[in-house]
């Protein structure tokens, strides 16, 4: 705990509980009738600024523990005070828990993630994983159950920015879609941006994913060993300096190759592994973090084509957060570097690889004052790319590019009157070896009706570039090859996001939340309508349309979690029939891209007893576009492919429902 002179604001770095950092623990500090408080965000801080020198009462508590609790006598100066939470012995009475402090902390766009959350869902496999959470969302579409992609309100994956602590990775989803590089005992929490984030996120389109891992135990050592049908998991834990430092190492490795023809009783050519390793350590005025991660994943995405996929992700990367000496000021760096690679292979040698090889560092810095909060800062970032087609009917050269660009951005914090909050920022980029410089206002409003805690209103507005992309061959649904290249016309991709939410605890139990969106889609790169079914870098432009809402309840009441949500969405992309090399007779093609899906429902049951807990999960999908066949030309005796308009037909719709039941 830390005292500055003038301002005197409380923060320190969040409290030891049983070897584990205290995320979200809730701190308040008491001065006569006045009470301030502050949760712990993902980086396990939290602040109070304004408090004057004098006594004040400072409690240090969290459900579960016992409060911590002590008097402090500000003055001018800085003093340090440590605070270790204990659990709870005693039986507890009735205990009521309010949800009013998610309406308070609601966002347009923004879904909070806690691993409690994602342990609400099944998993075919031992331990519940992000990947099934972000599925399970209105907003999140995926093409099928195998390949590792997600679409999120009508942007590719290409077009999201996943962050491990900081670091930047390309595709941590594993050929099976249940399961991602991220199971829910080893995440702290998580951000998740379906659209109007910030400038403090620059460089992609659609979301963001900002994952915080949690630290190893720093009191004890221990480890875990779980199995299923599917997958095999470990996990080692424990201090390297007790209270300081400590290790996390967990690794987790596929079986469903070898257990599946008799699980399944079909064919199952698929493998995936994923090692993650974290050092975290922390002191009086600083915490590090570094942490490492390798996935592979091969296999056949239609086990009844030949085609083998094959996907690795490597990256290493720091994180760090440090206080201004004598100041209320946070210090944020991240630095790392991340490779990501895949490639297709085919019995006929067909050859396709691509990758590329990512290195950053960040400064970040926060700033309370008196009427809110200033943020800034600044990236540079390399990056460089590959690929390599060779086919039997297209044959290209190796091709390599390196990019150096530099981003910066400011933001602030405040409050319009006592019912309005707003948070506006600006970023831009600068990439210097190709393109032009970009600039990026985004806008976030949040408002209270009345002052009060149980509805909350907000907005969220911005323009966003992009200006690498990754591009797949849309025509083949069996597929998931991704090359990373410069963007086809030499300018920066280019969408406009505009989102309204409402948040209203209708009862103690009850939470409802709706909003729309609409994003309007630029310049972006999709593969020409040639009826030959082999990639190529033949590329067009398309500008795009997105838009839907969703609307979501949740009802919890002691040991029962219960959710519902109705997603809509509709994507729409239109270009030249010249450029699209399209057989229609409109010059403007208007057409809906694979990842088009209109309609998704969701029903989540989670109920944990005493001996064992119960999981169930429901959802339906509504068919998603893709271009009918109607037959053969073999006029001169070349067959040819014949074909309906592009994207006009309809698969059927999906429904799907998943169980499990854990004994504790």
């Amino acid at each position: 705990m830390r005292v500055i002179p003038r301002t005197a604001p409380l923060e320190r770095l969040a409290a030891l509980v049983v070897g584990f950092l205290l995320l979200g623990g809730v701190v308040l500090r008491k001065s006569g009738s006045t009470v301030k408080a502050a949760a712990a965000d993902g980086d396990g801080f939290y602040q109070i600024s304004g408090v004057a020198p004098g006594t004040y009462q400072l409690s240090v508590s969290y459900i579960g523990f016992q409060t911590y609790r002590d008097t402090l006598r500000l003055r001018p100066g800085t003093r340090t005070l440590s605070a270790a939470l204990r659990p709870a012995r005693r039986e507890l009475g009735e205990v009521t828990v309010e949800a009013e402090e998610e309406v308070e902390d609601a966002k347009a766009g923004l879904r909070r993630i806690r691993a409690a959350d994602i342990e609400t869902l099944p998993s075919p496999g031992p331990g519940s994983d992000l990947a099934m959470y972000l599925q399970s969302l209105p907003s999140v579409t995926s093409v099928g159950d195998r390949g590792g992609r997600l679409f999120v309100r009508g942007g590719t994956p290409s077009q999201n920015l996943i962050l491990i602590d900081g670091t930047p990775v390309k595709k941590p989803f594993h050929i099976i879609g249940f399961y991602s590089a991220f199971p829910a005992d080893l995440i702290s929490n998580a951000n998740f941006y379906a659209g109007g984030f910030g400038a403090r996120y620059l460089g992609r389109l659609s979301s963001v994913l900002d994952i915080n891992l949690r630290p190893g135990n720093f009191k004890g050592y221990e480890g875990r060993v779980q199995a299923g049908p599917f997958v095999t998991s470990v996990r080692a834990e424990g201090p390297v300096d007790q209270g300081e430092k400590s290790f996390l190492v967990h690794y987790r490795q596929s079986l469903i190759e070898w257990t599946g023809p008799e699980v399944l009783s079909q064919t199952t050519p698929y493998r995936f592994y994923d090692l993650m390793t974290r050092f975290h350590t922390q002191g009086e005025k600083s915490q590090c973090s570094f942490t490492g991660l390798r996935t592979y994943d091969r296999g056949r995405i239609d086990p009844s084509r030949p085609s083998s996929f094959r996907w690795t992700n490597t990256s290493v990367g720091g994180k760090c957060l440090a206080f201004g000496s004598g100041s209320s000021q946070q210090v944020y760096v991240t630095f790392g570097t991340s490779h990501f690679s895949n490639s297709v292979e085919t019995p006929d040698q067909d050859t396709r690889s691509s990758g590329t090889w990512d290195t950053h560092a960040t400064l970040r810095i926060e700033e309370p004052y008196s009427w809110g909060r200033l943020r800034g800062g600044f990236w540079a970032r390399s990056t460089q790319f590959s690929y390599d087609f060779t086919g039997t009917f297209k044959r290209e050269r190796p091709q390599e590019g390196f990019d150096i660009a530099a981003r910066g951005f400011l933001g602030a914090e405040f409050d319009i009157g006592s019912t309005i909050t707003a948070s506006p920022s600006i970023g831009t980029q600068f990439p210097v070896f190709w393109g032009t410089n970009t600039v990026e206002p985004r806008l976030r409003l949040a408002w209270q009706p009345g002052g009060t805690e149980r509805t909350k209103v907000t907005a969220a507005a911005g323009l966003y570039r992009q200006l690498l992309d990754g591009v797949t061959d849309e025509r083949d649904a069996g597929s998931t090859f991704l090359a990373w290249l410069r963007t086809p016309q030499g300018e920066a991709l280019q969408s406009t996001h505009a989102i309204v939410g409402v948040d209203h605890q209708l009862t103690r139990n009850v939470r409802v939340s709706v909003e729309g969106y609409h994003k309007s889609l630029r310049d972006l790169p999709v593969s020409t309508w040639s009826t030959l079914a082999i990639f190529n870098t033949g590329l067009a432009a398309v500008d795009g349309t997105a838009y839907g809402g969703s609307v979501s309840a949740r009802y919890r009441i002691e040991n029962v979690d219960l959710r519902a949500n109705y997603g809509f969405g509709q994507v729409e992309y239109r270009g030249a029939r010249e450029e699209l090399e399209a057989w229609t007779e409109e010059s403007t093609v208007e057409y809906s891209p694979p990842h088009d899906q209109r309609h998704k429902v969701g029903l989540v049951a989670s109920v944990d007893l005493d001996l064992f807990s119960v999981n169930a999960r429901w959802q339906y999908s509504s068919g998603r576009p893709f271009t009918q066949g109607y037959g053969t030309d073999n006029f001169l005796e070349i067959r040819g492919l014949m074909f309906w308009r592009w994207k006009g037909g309809r698969l059927t719709r999906t429904t799907g429902a998943i169980c499990s039941i854990l004994i504790c």
